[in-house]
């Protein structure tokens, strides 16, 4: 056999293997159904965090093409879980103990809703997103920056949790 024929048999041959078998590119452009995003359980006090992580989730699902419009089926419903918040660094300031930085983290997990049954299809599990802040010891600074994080964090979570839910990988924890 001439070495071009022998390629292309060759090839055709992986092909149809690789076809066969189920075998698909794991960074392939996502091919679901729109998803409209809702905000389910919402379990900590920060209504900021809460919004932010479903503004995550319907920027990510625009910027895929896949965001459905208000509150229509299948539906991707974001619960918050939890925020945690470890200080990074301390140090003494007038005879004080004082955080040098923090960082803050958001869990959020997906659930995704179809109209005719009322189990999930899918749930990404529970995903957690942190961002670093630093240290002020003016308190307002403290707190802008804080908030700042925290609503950094959140939309991070929501964003992970609709890549989550459109199948594209994405690991579940981050850490702090």
């Amino acid at each position: 056999m001439r070495p071009s024929l022998c390629f292309c048999v060759t090839s055709c041959l992986w092909a149809v293997t690789a076809a066969g078998c189920g075998y698909h590119p794991v960074y392939a452009q996502p091919t679901g159904q729109r998803l409209s995003v809702e905000l389910g359980q919402v379990l900590i006090p920060e209504p900021l965090a809460a919004q932010s992580a479903a503004s995550g989730a319907r920027a990510e699902l625009a910027a895929a093409g896949l965001l459905g419009s208000g509150s229509e089926f299948p539906r991707l419903v974001i619960d918050v879980l939890r925020v945690d918040e470890v200080s990074r660094a301390v140090h003494v300031e007038a005879g004080r103990p004082v955080a040098g930085g923090t960082s803050v983290a958001v869990v959020a997990r997906g659930r995704v809703f179809d109209k005719d049954s009322q189990d999930p299809t899918l749930d990404t599990g529970d995903v957690r997103r942190a961002v670093q802040e630093a240290g002020d010891p003016d308190p307002h600074v403290d707190s802008v920056a804080y908030d700042e994080a925290l609503r950094s964090a959140a939309e991070r979570a929501g964003r992970a949790v609709a890549r989550a839910a459109l199948r594209i990988p994405e690991p579940l924890d981050e850490a702090p």
